[in-house]
Protein backbone atom coordinates (compact mmCIF):
# COMPACT_ATOMS: atom_id res chain seq x y z
CA UNK A 1 0.00 0.00 0.00
CA UNK A 2 1.38 3.64 -0.73
CA UNK A 3 1.13 6.13 1.42
CA UNK A 4 0.05 9.71 0.69
CA UNK A 5 2.89 12.55 1.58
CA UNK A 6 1.48 15.49 2.31
CA UNK A 7 3.26 18.79 2.78
CA UNK A 8 3.46 20.86 6.23
CA UNK A 9 1.81 23.88 5.88
CA UNK A 10 3.52 26.95 7.74
CA UNK A 11 0.36 28.21 9.94
CA UNK A 12 2.62 31.35 10.53
CA UNK A 13 2.75 32.37 7.04
CA UNK A 14 -1.14 31.27 6.22
CA UNK A 15 -3.68 34.35 5.81
CA UNK A 16 -7.29 33.07 5.95
CA UNK A 17 -10.42 35.42 5.79
CA UNK A 18 -13.88 33.71 6.37
CA UNK A 19 -16.09 34.62 3.77
CA UNK A 20 -19.53 32.94 4.24
CA UNK A 21 -20.54 30.15 7.12
CA UNK A 22 -22.45 27.93 8.32
CA UNK A 23 -22.87 24.90 10.54
CA UNK A 24 -21.65 22.79 8.36
CA UNK A 25 -19.64 24.77 6.07
CA UNK A 26 -16.94 27.69 5.40
CA UNK A 27 -16.04 29.94 2.57
CA UNK A 28 -12.52 31.11 2.83
CA UNK A 29 -10.37 32.76 1.16
CA UNK A 30 -7.09 31.44 1.85
CA UNK A 31 -3.32 33.06 1.01
CA UNK A 32 -0.18 31.17 1.62
CA UNK A 33 2.68 33.37 0.05
CA UNK A 34 4.80 31.40 -2.48
CA UNK A 35 2.67 28.49 -2.40
CA UNK A 36 -0.90 28.59 -2.90
CA UNK A 37 -3.75 31.01 -3.33
CA UNK A 38 -7.97 30.47 -3.49
CA UNK A 39 -9.88 33.16 -3.68
CA UNK A 40 -13.57 31.19 -2.33
CA UNK A 41 -12.61 27.77 -1.24
CA UNK A 42 -15.53 25.21 0.59
CA UNK A 43 -14.48 23.40 3.70
CA UNK A 44 -16.43 21.39 5.41
CA UNK A 45 -17.02 19.76 9.04
CA UNK A 46 -15.46 16.10 10.07
CA UNK A 47 -13.51 14.35 12.50
CA UNK A 48 -10.01 14.94 11.93
CA UNK A 49 -8.28 12.05 10.35
CA UNK A 50 -5.15 12.36 11.76
CA UNK A 51 -3.39 15.37 14.28
CA UNK A 52 -2.27 18.50 13.04
CA UNK A 53 -2.71 22.62 14.35
CA UNK A 54 -5.55 24.72 13.85
CA UNK A 55 -4.70 27.40 11.08
CA UNK A 56 -6.74 29.83 13.33
CA UNK A 57 -5.70 29.16 16.82
CA UNK A 58 -2.33 27.35 16.40
CA UNK A 59 -3.73 24.84 19.10
CA UNK A 60 -3.59 21.02 18.63
CA UNK A 61 -5.94 18.98 17.09
CA UNK A 62 -6.28 15.75 18.02
CA UNK A 63 -7.46 12.39 15.85
CA UNK A 64 -11.07 12.26 16.01
CA UNK A 65 -11.65 16.48 17.08
CA UNK A 66 -14.35 17.87 14.70
CA UNK A 67 -12.60 20.21 12.17
CA UNK A 68 -13.37 21.99 8.93
CA UNK A 69 -11.13 20.63 6.11
CA UNK A 70 -10.85 21.80 2.66
CA UNK A 71 -13.44 19.76 0.57
CA UNK A 72 -12.56 20.38 -3.16
CA UNK A 73 -11.38 17.32 -5.39
CA UNK A 74 -8.92 16.71 -6.65
CA UNK A 75 -7.20 17.67 -3.49
CA UNK A 76 -5.92 21.22 -3.21
CA UNK A 77 -2.29 22.28 -2.20
CA UNK A 78 -3.91 22.73 1.37
CA UNK A 79 -5.59 19.66 1.81
CA UNK A 80 -3.90 19.06 5.42
CA UNK A 81 -4.45 22.19 6.72
CA UNK A 82 -7.98 22.30 9.36
CA UNK A 83 -9.57 24.78 11.58
CA UNK A 84 -10.92 23.34 14.82
CA UNK A 85 -14.54 23.97 14.95
CA UNK A 86 -14.18 25.01 18.62
CA UNK A 87 -11.82 27.46 18.12
CA UNK A 88 -13.52 28.67 15.25
CA UNK A 89 -16.94 28.87 17.23
CA UNK A 90 -14.43 30.80 20.04
CA UNK A 91 -12.85 33.22 17.58
CA UNK A 92 -16.24 34.23 16.07
CA UNK A 93 -17.74 35.08 19.87
CA UNK A 94 -14.66 37.15 20.76
CA UNK A 95 -15.09 39.40 17.84
CA UNK A 96 -18.66 39.49 18.25
CA UNK A 97 -18.45 40.93 21.97
CA UNK A 98 -15.22 43.37 20.63
CA UNK A 99 -17.54 44.50 18.25
CA UNK A 100 -20.66 45.09 20.74
CA UNK A 101 -18.22 47.05 23.06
Amino acid sequence: MRTKKSLAIDVSRVQIEILEQSDTTLIIRWVEPGRCHYGEQRWRRRSANSSGTCVVSRRAIRRGDAVFRPAERPAPANAAAMISVDAFHQTIEEHSRSNSN
